[in-house]
């Protein structure tokens, strides 16, 4: 199974690290693509917790917690409908591990995104193409978390010149 993580020190304990990941309801305010999250579970917390996250573009993406070790641990596994297209690779869960400095007051948060690949094909974009786009997503929402979390934006790291993207 192919997977990515990156980690981050945050100024904070990991009770209030967890406090803001925890906060399923909220969770746009450190995942920027997410504009309203709907429960479609009846439980709002915890392992078993199912949730449907809409974005502006007006694509939805439902979701389970499948783990949910507080303050520990956090586990988001895709919901798929049976008809739905298997694609190359596909994510099948982030996970978010929460580790607390030995005085406490900081948290090494470490993101990992899990996929399955397929084929050939799906074998050769785990391997080459699917990392950096994860490393890239999952950077950005450690940024996000962190501003969150301490109310402190990170610094934007100079990407060099910018380029029109093609389609």
């Amino acid at each position: 199974m192919p997977h990515v993580s990156v980690s981050e020190i945050i100024p904070a304990s990991r009770a209030e690290v967890w406090s803001v990941l925890s906060d399923i309801a909220h969770a746009g305010r450190w995942n920027k693509a997410w504009t309203r999250i709907e429960f479609t579970s009846n439980q709002t917390h915890g392992a078993g917790t199912r949730f449907r996250a809409l974005t502006e573009s007006g694509d939805d993406f439902e979701f389970e917690i499948a783990t949910w070790s507080a303050p520990e641990h956090l586990e988001v596994r895709p919901l798929r409908d049976t008809g739905e297209p298997r694609y190359p690779v596909m994510l099948e869960s982030h996970e978010f591990r929460l580790n607390p400095s030995e005085s406490g007051d900081e948290t090494l948060l470490e993101l990992r995104a899990n996929a399955s690949a397929h084929g050939l094909k799906g074998r050769l974009i785990a391997a080459f193409i699917w990392p950096g786009h994860q490393r890239e997503g999952l950077k950005a929402a450690l940024d996000e978390i962190s501003e969150a979390v301490t109310g402190i934006a990170s610094p934007v790291e100079p990407t060099g010149p910018s380029e029109p993207l093609s389609s």
